[in-house]
Protein backbone atom coordinates (compact mmCIF):
# COMPACT_ATOMS: atom_id res chain seq x y z
CA UNK A 1 0.00 0.00 0.00
CA UNK A 2 1.44 3.12 -0.69
CA UNK A 3 2.19 5.43 1.99
CA UNK A 4 -0.88 7.40 3.64
CA UNK A 5 -0.22 10.71 3.75
CA UNK A 6 -3.65 12.13 5.27
CA UNK A 7 -3.10 14.84 7.79
CA UNK A 8 -5.41 12.98 10.63
CA UNK A 9 -4.82 9.75 9.94
CA UNK A 10 -4.84 6.97 12.65
CA UNK A 11 -3.09 4.11 12.41
CA UNK A 12 -2.94 1.24 15.28
CA UNK A 13 -0.54 -1.74 15.85
CA UNK A 14 -1.11 -4.03 18.22
CA UNK A 15 2.22 -5.22 19.88
CA UNK A 16 0.00 -7.85 21.92
CA UNK A 17 -2.07 -10.42 19.26
CA UNK A 18 -4.28 -12.07 21.96
CA UNK A 19 -8.11 -11.81 21.25
CA UNK A 20 -8.69 -9.46 24.21
CA UNK A 21 -5.99 -7.67 23.70
CA UNK A 22 -7.34 -6.42 20.23
CA UNK A 23 -10.62 -6.19 21.28
CA UNK A 24 -9.48 -3.56 24.30
CA UNK A 25 -8.61 -1.66 21.13
CA UNK A 26 -12.08 -2.56 19.12
CA UNK A 27 -14.05 0.82 20.21
CA UNK A 28 -11.49 3.49 19.03
CA UNK A 29 -12.03 3.65 15.21
CA UNK A 30 -15.82 4.63 16.20
CA UNK A 31 -14.52 7.36 18.55
CA UNK A 32 -12.02 8.18 16.65
CA UNK A 33 -14.17 9.22 13.30
CA UNK A 34 -17.42 10.40 15.84
CA UNK A 35 -15.18 13.33 17.62
CA UNK A 36 -13.63 14.42 14.66
CA UNK A 37 -10.29 13.01 15.93
CA UNK A 38 -8.96 11.45 12.73
CA UNK A 39 -10.56 10.91 9.44
CA UNK A 40 -8.99 7.84 8.93
CA UNK A 41 -8.22 4.51 10.42
CA UNK A 42 -5.79 1.67 9.88
CA UNK A 43 -4.59 -1.24 11.19
CA UNK A 44 -1.17 -2.13 10.70
CA UNK A 45 -0.14 -5.25 9.44
CA UNK A 46 3.00 -5.29 11.75
CA UNK A 47 0.39 -6.21 14.47
CA UNK A 48 0.59 -9.13 16.54
CA UNK A 49 -2.34 -11.89 15.32
CA UNK A 50 -2.22 -14.92 17.42
CA UNK A 51 -5.23 -16.39 14.95
CA UNK A 52 -5.91 -15.00 11.66
CA UNK A 53 -9.61 -14.49 12.92
CA UNK A 54 -8.89 -12.19 15.01
CA UNK A 55 -8.16 -9.78 11.96
CA UNK A 56 -10.73 -10.72 10.04
CA UNK A 57 -13.69 -10.92 12.58
CA UNK A 58 -12.68 -8.33 14.89
CA UNK A 59 -10.93 -5.73 12.15
CA UNK A 60 -11.55 -6.64 8.78
CA UNK A 61 -15.46 -6.15 9.66
CA UNK A 62 -15.54 -3.14 11.53
CA UNK A 63 -17.17 -0.52 9.30
CA UNK A 64 -14.97 2.40 10.80
CA UNK A 65 -11.85 1.07 9.71
CA UNK A 66 -10.20 2.31 6.39
CA UNK A 67 -8.06 -0.98 5.74
CA UNK A 68 -4.91 -2.58 6.04
CA UNK A 69 -1.38 -0.94 5.80
CA UNK A 70 1.97 -2.07 5.68
CA UNK A 71 3.37 1.13 7.47
CA UNK A 72 4.30 1.15 11.38
CA UNK A 73 1.53 2.54 13.58
CA UNK A 74 0.89 3.30 17.69
CA UNK A 75 2.53 0.21 18.85
CA UNK A 76 3.06 1.02 22.85
CA UNK A 77 0.19 1.21 24.84
CA UNK A 78 -0.68 4.51 26.28
CA UNK A 79 -2.84 5.12 29.03
CA UNK A 80 -4.75 7.39 30.90
CA UNK A 81 -4.36 7.13 34.95
CA UNK A 82 -6.58 4.25 36.32
CA UNK A 83 -8.93 5.83 38.74
CA UNK A 84 -12.70 4.56 39.89
CA UNK A 85 -14.43 6.24 37.20
CA UNK A 86 -13.69 4.13 33.90
CA UNK A 87 -12.50 1.13 32.81
CA UNK A 88 -9.33 -0.28 30.96
CA UNK A 89 -11.02 0.82 27.59
CA UNK A 90 -11.84 4.08 28.78
CA UNK A 91 -7.95 4.47 29.61
CA UNK A 92 -7.02 3.36 26.25
CA UNK A 93 -9.34 5.91 24.36
CA UNK A 94 -8.10 9.15 26.66
CA UNK A 95 -4.52 7.72 26.65
CA UNK A 96 -4.86 8.17 23.22
CA UNK A 97 -6.30 11.88 23.31
CA UNK A 98 -9.71 10.84 21.88
CA UNK A 99 -12.43 11.26 24.64
CA UNK A 100 -16.45 10.68 23.37
CA UNK A 101 -17.73 11.82 27.39
CA UNK A 102 -19.21 8.69 27.59
CA UNK A 103 -16.86 5.96 30.31
CA UNK A 104 -17.01 2.32 31.00
CA UNK A 105 -17.16 1.63 27.35
CA UNK A 106 -17.27 -2.38 25.74
CA UNK A 107 -15.68 -3.74 23.31
CA UNK A 108 -17.50 -3.23 19.86
CA UNK A 109 -18.15 -6.05 16.87
CA UNK A 110 -19.84 -5.51 13.55
CA UNK A 111 -21.02 -8.84 13.21
CA UNK A 112 -24.60 -11.21 14.54
CA UNK A 113 -23.12 -15.20 15.24
CA UNK A 114 -24.64 -18.04 14.01
CA UNK A 115 -27.50 -18.86 17.13
CA UNK A 116 -27.50 -22.11 18.34
CA UNK A 117 -30.94 -23.28 19.09
CA UNK A 118 -29.35 -26.45 21.43
CA UNK A 119 -27.68 -23.83 23.55
CA UNK A 120 -30.83 -22.03 24.12
CA UNK A 121 -31.32 -23.64 27.89
CA UNK A 122 -27.70 -24.83 28.34
CA UNK A 123 -24.42 -23.43 30.44
CA UNK A 124 -21.16 -23.38 29.33
CA UNK A 125 -17.97 -23.09 31.08
CA UNK A 126 -15.22 -21.71 29.44
CA UNK A 127 -12.06 -23.00 31.47
CA UNK A 128 -9.27 -21.91 29.05
CA UNK A 129 -6.97 -18.73 29.35
CA UNK A 130 -3.53 -17.87 27.98
CA UNK A 131 -2.82 -14.39 29.96
CA UNK A 132 -2.65 -14.12 33.53
CA UNK A 133 -5.93 -14.89 35.70
CA UNK A 134 -4.88 -15.63 38.70
CA UNK A 135 -4.11 -18.31 41.09
CA UNK A 136 -6.81 -20.51 42.22
CA UNK A 137 -7.53 -24.26 41.72
CA UNK A 138 -9.83 -26.48 43.55
CA UNK A 139 -11.82 -24.12 45.33
CA UNK A 140 -13.37 -23.14 41.76
CA UNK A 141 -15.03 -27.03 41.61
CA UNK A 142 -16.28 -26.12 45.23
CA UNK A 143 -17.65 -22.69 44.14
CA UNK A 144 -20.25 -24.88 41.80
CA UNK A 145 -20.75 -27.32 44.26
CA UNK A 146 -22.12 -24.95 46.83
CA UNK A 147 -24.60 -23.38 44.83
CA UNK A 148 -25.83 -26.52 43.36
CA UNK A 149 -24.58 -26.02 39.28
CA UNK A 150 -23.55 -28.52 37.34
CA UNK A 151 -22.14 -27.60 34.00
CA UNK A 152 -23.76 -28.54 30.77
CA UNK A 153 -21.10 -27.84 28.15
CA UNK A 154 -17.08 -27.36 29.43
CA UNK A 155 -15.79 -25.88 26.17
CA UNK A 156 -12.95 -28.49 25.36
CA UNK A 157 -9.34 -28.01 26.78
CA UNK A 158 -5.92 -26.13 25.29
CA UNK A 159 -2.79 -25.61 26.41
CA UNK A 160 -3.75 -23.68 29.89
CA UNK A 161 -6.99 -24.00 31.69
CA UNK A 162 -8.45 -24.54 34.92
CA UNK A 163 -11.06 -27.39 33.99
CA UNK A 164 -13.90 -28.63 36.55
CA UNK A 165 -14.83 -32.28 37.08
CA UNK A 166 -18.76 -31.83 37.54
CA UNK A 167 -20.05 -30.91 33.70
CA UNK A 168 -22.29 -32.99 31.64
CA UNK A 169 -20.83 -33.06 28.07
CA UNK A 170 -17.58 -31.23 26.13
CA UNK A 171 -17.84 -29.04 23.50
CA UNK A 172 -15.66 -27.91 21.24
CA UNK A 173 -16.03 -24.38 18.67
CA UNK A 174 -14.88 -25.25 15.05
CA UNK A 175 -13.65 -21.40 14.52
CA UNK A 176 -13.74 -18.18 16.48
CA UNK A 177 -17.07 -17.71 14.69
CA UNK A 178 -18.61 -20.74 15.95
CA UNK A 179 -17.80 -19.56 19.31
CA UNK A 180 -19.02 -16.36 19.03
CA UNK A 181 -22.65 -18.09 18.54
CA UNK A 182 -22.35 -20.29 20.79
CA UNK A 183 -21.32 -17.45 23.54
CA UNK A 184 -24.41 -15.67 22.32
CA UNK A 185 -26.92 -18.63 22.68
CA UNK A 186 -25.88 -20.38 25.47
CA UNK A 187 -28.25 -19.88 28.54
CA UNK A 188 -25.74 -19.17 31.35
CA UNK A 189 -21.63 -18.42 30.52
CA UNK A 190 -19.25 -19.10 33.15
CA UNK A 191 -15.37 -18.30 32.45
CA UNK A 192 -12.22 -16.62 33.56
CA UNK A 193 -10.84 -12.85 33.11
CA UNK A 194 -9.72 -14.08 29.65
CA UNK A 195 -10.67 -13.36 26.11
CA UNK A 196 -13.83 -15.44 26.64
CA UNK A 197 -14.73 -12.63 28.98
CA UNK A 198 -14.61 -9.50 26.24
CA UNK A 199 -15.60 -11.19 23.43
CA UNK A 200 -18.88 -11.90 25.98
CA UNK A 201 -18.90 -8.03 26.47
CA UNK A 202 -18.80 -7.22 23.03
CA UNK A 203 -21.90 -9.09 22.32
CA UNK A 204 -23.45 -7.97 25.66
CA UNK A 205 -24.05 -11.47 27.10
CA UNK A 206 -23.38 -11.22 31.01
CA UNK A 207 -21.32 -14.09 31.92
CA UNK A 208 -20.03 -14.87 35.72
CA UNK A 209 -16.22 -14.22 35.34
CA UNK A 210 -13.43 -16.08 37.93
CA UNK A 211 -10.11 -14.60 39.09
CA UNK A 212 -7.84 -15.59 41.30
CA UNK A 213 -5.41 -13.97 43.67
CA UNK A 214 -3.09 -11.42 41.96
CA UNK A 215 -5.06 -10.49 38.86
CA UNK A 216 -5.20 -7.03 37.81
CA UNK A 217 -8.20 -5.34 38.39
CA UNK A 218 -7.85 -3.37 35.46
CA UNK A 219 -9.25 -6.64 33.11
CA UNK A 220 -12.03 -6.93 35.14
CA UNK A 221 -13.72 -4.05 32.89
CA UNK A 222 -17.17 -4.91 32.41
CA UNK A 223 -20.33 -3.77 34.46
CA UNK A 224 -22.49 -6.30 32.52
CA UNK A 225 -19.99 -9.51 33.88
CA UNK A 226 -20.61 -10.60 37.85
CA UNK A 227 -16.74 -11.15 38.59
CA UNK A 228 -16.06 -13.75 41.15
CA UNK A 229 -12.98 -13.94 43.21
CA UNK A 230 -11.45 -17.44 44.10
CA UNK A 231 -8.83 -17.72 46.72
CA UNK A 232 -6.28 -20.39 46.52
CA UNK A 233 -6.19 -23.44 48.82
CA UNK A 234 -3.22 -23.37 51.60
CA UNK A 235 -1.22 -26.14 50.13
CA UNK A 236 -1.67 -24.55 46.64
CA UNK A 237 -0.73 -21.40 47.55
CA UNK A 238 2.12 -22.82 49.88
CA UNK A 239 3.61 -25.03 46.99
CA UNK A 240 3.39 -22.12 44.58
CA UNK A 241 6.08 -20.29 46.85
CA UNK A 242 8.05 -22.71 47.46
CA UNK A 243 8.60 -23.61 43.70
CA UNK A 244 9.21 -19.71 43.35
CA UNK A 245 11.36 -20.02 46.58
CA UNK A 246 13.30 -23.60 44.98
CA UNK A 247 13.86 -21.55 41.48
CA UNK A 248 15.57 -18.95 42.91
CA UNK A 249 18.01 -20.89 44.77
CA UNK A 250 18.58 -22.50 41.31
CA UNK A 251 19.80 -20.16 39.83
Amino acid sequence: MDQIKQKKTLILQRKYGGLGDHLFYSHIPRIAKETGGYEKVYISNLSEFRHPDYKRLIWGRNPYIDGFTDEKGIEEDIFSEERPDRNFLDMIMLGLGLDDGRRFHEPELYFTPKYKKELADKSVYDPNYISMAGYFGANLEKWFEQRGIRIDYQMSLRDKSIPIKNYANVLQSKDLEDFCGIIVSCKELYCLTSGTATLAAAFKKPATVFYGARQKKLFRHSKMHQYVFIPELFFEKTKRRLNKFMSKLGK
